[in-house]
């Protein structure tokens, strides 16, 4: 009895022996502590795959917005608590380079992926982005007799008064890449009298980025200023909306990895960069996403953007000086 007894103990112990060995390649590379601010549905998608490719299980944040993201990265310096950034404004990016808060390393997979998503010195890489729009409701138009937006500075028209939509550079992303393109663009004194003029004809601020495509899609308003995604989507359903780029270009917003400062796993890190850099990591990515960086592989938009040399650390350093003007001057 005894006998039986121990050779059941023997063959449980086998049996789960082989289960944990056969895990082990899957594993073998220990845990990779992420930081996003990546939504759930495509972390879902995306983290499986990345697990597969680079051996080792993914540890990801509950999704933090971009802002919450990064007020924890710099709460935290210089003893960050995980390993990796996936998923993260490039403004953030580029400042986190300049204060030395990432780890730099050379991908092999990322020399064809032309320079402007990527840190010369290695230190992040971009791997998609999303750009800022005008958005115009044809037949309105046609219908108000107004003629189409051509450049930032038709939005100072006064043929469009309270027919513009725009979001709320304090609450929008979208927005705000808009204001900072147009001081780049412009220059901040010319900038702020585009903003003022724009103001004059604003119909109404929104809270979202999305917000002003689907209003001027249900012929709310006339002209908008949305974000590529939320427009061309609304192409192809059918509204009567057509996307501008208005003829000085425009700016767009980079989503961005690095490697942490401490990384304690910097094998499947640096294997992470690595991946992403990949066609079979970029088409996964495509699926959702408006623009990827690799030449080849499209994205959920089809129309290449005219863009402008955005400086984004110049953008991000001065965000909330220009976010408390942008407030005295326009919200009431």
């Amino acid at each position: 009895m005894k006998k039986a007894t121990r050779l059941i103990v023997f063959a449980v112990v086998a049996v789960t022996m082989s289960i944990i060995v056969g895990s082990w390649p899957a594993m073998a590379g220990g845990v990779l502590k992420v930081y996003t601010h990546t939504d759930i549905s495509e972390n879902e998608k995306w983290v499986p795959a990345a697990e597969k490719a680079i051996g080792a299980r993914i540890e990801w944040s509950p999704r933090m917005s971009s802002n919450e993201l990064w007020s924890r990265v710099e709460a935290e310096a210089p003893n960050f608590q995980a390993d990796v950034i996936w998923g993260f404004m490039n403004m953030q990016a580029m400042i986190g380079a300049a204060k030395d808060w990432f780890i730099a390393y050379d991908s092999p997979t990322w020399k064809i992926i032309p320079a402007r998503f990527k840190d010369p010195e290695h230190h992040w890489y971009g791997f998609n982005y999303w750009f800022a729009a005008a958005v115009v409701n044809t037949d309105l138009l046609k219908k108000k007799n107004l003629p189409e937006i051509v450049s930032w500075v038709d939005f100072t028209n006064p043929v469009y008064k309270g027919e513009v939509v725009m979001p709320n550079p304090g609450t929008s992303g979208t927005a705000f890449l808009s204001v900072s393109a147009m001081m780049q663009i412009f220059g901040e004194e010319k900038g702020w009298k585009l903003l003022e003029g724009i103001n004059k004809n604003i119909g109404q601020y929104t809270k979202s980025g999305t917000a002003p495509a689907k209003l001027v899609a249900n012929g709310e308003y006339a002209v908008g200023i949305s974000w590529d995604h939320a427009i061309y989507s609304r192409v192809e359903e059918g509204f009567p909306i057509k996307g501008i780029i208005p003829s000085e270009g425009t700016a767009y917003d980079l989503d961005s990895v690095a490697i942490l400062k401490g990384c304690k796993n910097i094998k499947a890190a640096k294997k992470l960069i690595d991946w992403l850099g990949t066609k079979e990591a970029m088409e996964l990515v495509a699926q959702t996403r408006s623009k990827v960086t690799l030449p080849g592989v499209s994205g959920k938009v089809k129309i290449m953007p005219k863009l402008i040399k955005y400086n984004a650390v110049w953008a991000g350093e001065n965000k909330k000086r220009i976010m408390r003007t942008w407030k005295s001057k326009f919200q009431k």
